[in-house]
């Protein structure tokens, strides 16, 4: 049995998705096609009149969705597989990651659906049962996805007040529990979200929020421009899974995903400005090191396309892992060939500049750079943070973290080895 799913780029048609048993497909519309700056969705799916084949079409759609439990849990509320991408976003497709909405051919875009207004009791009550209800999934008019395997909520935040995106509607924020069994991830992603902005990288806004007694994560959506008030446009992005045609379940390096060899050559072909973006790239592997964040694998970096443009997205899901002991904190990431940060040394240091394609003496001045803005941030960011949220010891322990990875930078600055 065929079936197909029409696809949107803000309210403009781009195409079809189609299953056929168990395979996928996607085709462009021939009237997108026909316009003079059509954008492709990815740049693993370019704007050929040609049918995509399962493997080039799952690769951009399946990472649209949630991963491992929440998917699963999505899919139960769905009442589908976990594994039927096309049904998952049949129901939960409606306001993706970028400017995607996928739906059902009966369906416009932008002629139904509302803000439902929704109380910090009522909201408190909905974050607490995401674990068993992901996204809202099922509820009438609500189809709301984001990839990841972290509990998190969209939403439409206007003056302090929050809603439900119904319909066609877009959100503005998102929303993240704490991660179970890992303490106080919600303050650890906002200091280290603060504290990259203060260290000079691109970050969206990102704070702590007090919803019915429970500190909550909360984060602007850099893919979403807010027109007027309750208007908004949705700015598409790609994240570099999608961009590198890598289905989610394969994100890590060491499954055969992603290394940094192969993000800095995405960048070079992909940007529009690729010296800029490639130096803002490096910035970012470099405080994921200081940080201690051994989670930086390629889903967590994203083009984003706006105003005609292919750049690199500011960042997002900056988090310490480093500070658990539990977590496995090896590299996502291999840099230079090491895979531990405990033993990276100069050497590494040398072949991973080699990987990015940028002069050893631009990655030490960078490095150099970096840890003198971390060293003159970091402790006034903390203070904030002990006043207003009763001394977390997790911040202690980031700055901790951040201190030993700081006092390594001249063992990594000196002459290199032979490698």
């Amino acid at each position: 049995m065929t079936r197909t799913l029409h696809v949107y780029w803000n309210n403009r048609i781009v195409g079809e998705l189609t299953q056929d048993g168990a395979r996928l497909s996607f085709r462009y519309d021939g009237s997108y096609l026909s316009l003079r700056a059509a954008l492709p969705l990815s740049r693993h799916l370019p704007t050929r009149d040609v049918m995509f084949d399962d493997s080039a079409t799952r690769a951009f759609f399946a990472n649209l969705l949630p991963e491992g439990d929440i998917r699963r849990q999505v899919a139960r509320q769905l009442g589908v597989s976990a594994e039927n991408i096309f049904a998952l976003l049949e129901g939960i497709g409606g306001d993706c990651a970028g400017a995607v909405s996928i739906l059902s051919p009966d369906d416009i875009p932008g002629a139904s659906g509302k803000y439902r207004p929704i109380s910090p009791e009522a909201l408190a009550v909905e974050l607490a049962t995401l674990p068993s209800h992901p996204f809202l999934a099922g509820e009438e008019g609500v189809r709301l996805s984001l990839a990841g395997a972290q509990n998190k909520l969209p939403l439409y935040v206007e003056n302090g007040a929050f809603f439900i995106p119904e319909g066609s509607r877009a959100s503005s924020h998102i929303l993240k529990t704490a991660i179970l069994q890992l303490e106080n991830t919600v303050v650890n992603e906002a200091f280290c979200m603060n504290l990259a902005h203060m260290a000079g990288l691109t970050v969206p806004v990102a704070q702590v929020v007090e919803i019915g007694g429970q500190e909550v994560y909360m984060v602007e959506r850099y893919d979403r421009k807010l027109i007027a008030p309750g208007e908004i446009e949705r700015l598409h992005q790609e994240d570099f899974c999608q961009a590198l045609g890598v289905i989610p379940e394969m994100k890590y390096e060491q499954e055969g995903g992603p290394g940094f060899l192969d993000c800095f050559k995405l960048v070079e072909e992909w940007s529009d400005e690729p010296i800029l973006d490639t130096l803002s790239l490096l910035k970012w592997a470099l405080f994921n090191f200081l940080i201690g964040n051994a989670d930086s694998h390629a889903k967590n970096l994203s083009f984003l396309y706006a105003a005609g443009n292919v750049r690199l997205a500011p960042f997002y899901d900056l988090l310490s892992t480093a500070v658990y002991e539990r977590v496995n904190n090896k590299f996502a990431m291999k840099m230079g060939g090491q895979k531990d940060p405990r033993y990276l040394m100069a050497n590494h240091l040398a072949r991973f500049a080699a990987e990015a394609g940028i002069e050893l003496r631009t990655v030490k001045a960078q490095l150099l750079e970096l840890c003198g803005k971390m060293e003159g941030t970091i402790g006034p960011l903390a203070d904030t943070y002990r006043e207003t949220y009763q001394h977390p010891i997790i911040v202690e322990d980031i700055i901790r973290v951040a201190e030993q990875r700081l006092r390594k930078t001249p063992s990594l600055i000196r002459s290199e080895l032979k490698s």
